[in-house]
């Protein structure tokens, strides 16, 4: 092998492990693209520091874009442009099980057309709802997107859907994974929402 297949080799290693982590984060969140009002809207859904494990620093994650109309699901085609404001129209309410929380949804910084809810930790390995509400250009909106056991990605389902009065959605694709047990070793990991449990079993 001469010099110069050397040199290809190593620029396509180096862009394989470039590329690997964008291509992760990409197949680890939800894509949805909604008309809104007449309005073509592209809203990526996830959760922040995925794969997402018990006790990992995470948040509900909102990228919104103007889609491009020749590729209106890729949130990185050319003619994609971000959508600033929302903080103003939309909340987010996290549900797991009988338990919720409502948060702002407030840009990430230095992140234009992103938004991220208050930061939280998994306590326990389970399902989370991400309910994206509000009223966004005198249009109210609500849809719930849930996490996928395993990190697995949903069926693609290219139907129009009616959500509710001018919303609807023309398109769903991916998903993100819901918080998963960590592996301790060489002793099991215990959670700290675990060791919380014996402390107060040993305190009674």
């Amino acid at each position: 092998m001469n010099k110069n297949h050397l040199i290809l080799l190593g620029a396509v290693i180096a862009v394989s492990m470039l590329a690997a982590p964008v291509l992760q984060m990409s197949s680890a969140h939800q894509r949805a693209l909604f008309n809104i009002n007449g309005k073509d809207y592209l809203f990526v859904i996830g959760s922040a520091n995925e794969p997402l494990y018990v006790d990992d620093k995470t948040a509900a994650t909102l990228d919104a874009y103007w889609p491009d109309a020749s590729d209106p699901t890729n949130s990185r085609a050319n003619g994609t442009q971000p959508i600033t404001g929302l903080e103003n129209m939309l909340k987010v309410e996290i549900l797991a099980g009988d338990k919720n929380m409502t948060s702002n949804l407030d840009p990430a910084f230095g992140e234009v057309g992103k938004y991220e809810s208050e930061t939280f930790y998994p306590t326990v390995p389970t399902t989370f709802d991400y309910r994206i509400y509000g009223n966004i250009n005198g249009t109210n909106f609500n849809v719930t997107f849930s996490c996928q056991p395993g990190g697995e990605t949903a069926p693609s389902d290219n139907s129009t859907v009616d959500i509710s009065e001018n919303v609807v959605r023309k398109a769903l694709q991916g998903g993100f994974g819901c918080p998963e047990d960590r592996k301790g070793f060489p002793e099991p990991y215990i959670s700290q929402y675990e060791l919380s449990q014996q402390l107060n079993r040993t305190s009674t």
